[in-house]
């Protein structure tokens, strides 16, 4: 994960998500129980949340990028997300959802991301956990303040106190990190084992897929890095310092946040590239 730094929120956002956020609250008001039980459901407006200004804001931010496993995403395979779930929440993994979920987020700017299809609706979908149950907005005036997320947030956390690489895996430097990684399931199967997480074929599938790409990306630069160390000790004419220059590029172009896989290189590179 790279920390996503965001601009103003669009003007769109903020006038029709407003006022959108003033008639949902009202009918909740208007019907607690129905809304509780799940009766009624909220449906938020994706004309306003997921809009193309919205996206488009996103996408440029974000260098259309998973906020979550860092692959790059085209508007046919990304989601906008959100990070406290919209219409409801469950609070185990593949649990049961609770009514009603975060309505009165569904257009707040610090709550929207890009995501891959694979991470939001097949890991994430309306898993919310937190630390302590009790401190949930629902139970306490829909205030968000004494949430404890179990998940990194992309913008208000710094994802690389919480999760660094080893070589091509991701690594939990906290207990934030090490669920993040395996909830959303961008490490390995053993990340899921250490929670007793179990996953069903269709996330054995993509968490393979995922560590194999990433594996392939991450060789290919390590060997870079090696053949970079390797003509550095050597005196070189006019032709193999341009081809010294040019390898460096490559690898300072991995480092950049448009780069899959950016934090992943950064780590590496941070720390010569150590085998573990």
């Amino acid at each position: 994960m790279i920390k996503i730094v965001k601009d103003a929120a669009p003007e769109k956002l903020l006038n029709k998500g407003s006022a959108q956020t003033i008639i949902d609250i009202e009918k909740y008001s208007n019907n607690k129980e129905k809304y509780n039980s799940g009766e009624l459901k909220f449906e938020a407006l994706s004309t306003i949340y997921n809009s193309d200004i919205v996206r488009e804001a996103l996408e440029s931010v974000q260098k259309n990028k998973c906020c979550y496993c860092e692959t790059k995403s085209t508007r046919s395979n990304s989601d906008v997300e959100h990070f406290r779930p919209k219409a409801a929440y469950s609070s185990d993994f593949k649990g049961k959802s609770m009514y009603p979920g975060y309505f009165w987020l569904a257009y707040d700017w610090d709550n929207l991301f890009l995501a891959c299809q694979v991470c939001n609706q097949i890991f994430k979908n309306d898993f919310f956990p937190i630390e302590i149950e009790h401190t949930r907005a629902q139970l306490n005036d829909f205030k968000i303040d004494n949430e404890v997320s179990l998940f990194v947030h992309p913008s208000k956390d710094e994802p690389k106190d919480e999760i660094e690489y080893r070589e091509s895996l991701p690594f939990g430097k906290t207990e934030k990190g090490k669920k993040t990684i395996a909830y959303l399931g961008f490490g390995s199967l053993e990340h899921g084992k250490e929670f007793g997480i179990e996953y069903s074929k269709k996330h054995e599938i993509r968490i393979n897929r995922l560590f194999e790409q990433r594996e392939i990306f991450y060789r290919e630069k390590a060997q870079i890095y090696k053949t970079i160390r390797l003509l550095e000790a050597k005196e070189l004419d006019l032709e193999g310092i341009q081809i010294l220059n040019g390898l460096k590029t490559i690898i300072d172009n991995a480092q950049e946040v448009d780069s899959e896989w950016s934090s992943m290189i950064r780590c590496a590179v941070k720390n010569g590239f150590k085998e573990y």
